[in-house]
């Protein structure tokens, strides 16, 4: 096949499933162009695997759209995770459960460019939550990754990710899904209006929803939201701006 080679067996993996579940055909050119498209169903509508960044998507789901086509984004986040270490002779040396849970707040970094695409009507991000196994080969000496991503050499290269299981898919289509990311006391007073907040608001109420480790991310989540017309900037106020959900004409 096509643009295989470089390919991690979670991606493989949920390539199969969905083409499966779709009667599409799998590694498709787009027209003329040069991108390859992971999946055409049998509508002629596309199917995206994306297990990292879905801003490097953009150019290819913006071309998609132009054509007519509908397009669904499918991005597995590791809600639980085992790791895997290999010896260079293949054998297992340990396997043990990593503390981190990933959830969809995790990816918020990788949005920030196609993130506008996500309202167009014919776009589609499906997060699902899943368990995975990360597998890793044990290295003499540290080692650089071979996309030179690392800060710090460590003593393993990795071999990749395996699909154990799925747990829950969330759908992100229109505005009102993404809405859901804002908690629910910011989204409307007991009167049905709107409230105002500032971002220090909106990080505690993070924190009270979706925990401490979420709430991180709260300042990307705001500019997001903002790009994407969700949230508008009402009124600033020295250093601070204040927030409201934005409201349909």
């Amino acid at each position: 096949m096509i643009n295989t080679y470089n390919e991690s067996n979670l991606h493989a993996t949920l390539k199969k499933i969905y083409a499966l579940e779709s009667n599409g055909r799998m590694e498709v050119q787009l027209d003329d162009t040069p991108w390859i498209c992971d999946i055409l169903d049998e509508d002629g509508n596309a199917i995206e695997i994306q297990t990292s960044n879905l801003s490097a998507l953009t150019e290819k789901v913006q071309y998609i759209l132009e054509t007519g086509r509908k397009v669904k984004i499918v991005h597995p986040v590791a809600e639980s995770k085992w790791i895997e270490l290999y010896g260079r002779d293949g054998s297992l040396i340990y396997k043990k459960k990593s503390p981190k849970k990933a959830t969809i707040f995790d990816s918020l970094r990788g949005m920030t460019q196609i993130c506008p695409l996500f309202l167009h009507k014919n776009c589609t991000l499906e997060v699902l939550y899943c368990q995975i196994t990360e597998m890793r080969r044990q290295t003499e000496n540290p080692a650089q990754t071979q996309n030179l991503a690392r800060r710090h050499l460590k003593n393993w290269l990795p071999l990749g990710k395996r699909l154990e299981k799925i747990t829950k898919k969330e759908i992100y289509s229109k505005k009102d899904d993404w809405s859901k990311l804002i908690p629910e006391t910011l989204r409307k007073n007991e009167d049905g209006s709107f409230p105002f907040f500032r971002k220090v608001d909106f990080e505690r109420e993070i924190k009270k929803t979706w925990g401490s480790k979420n709430a991180r991310w709260s300042g990307l989540l705001i500019w997001i939201l903002v790009k994407m017309e969700i949230l508008e900037i009402t009124e600033t106020k020295g250093r601070s701006k204040i927030y409201e959900l934005k409201v349909e004409s």
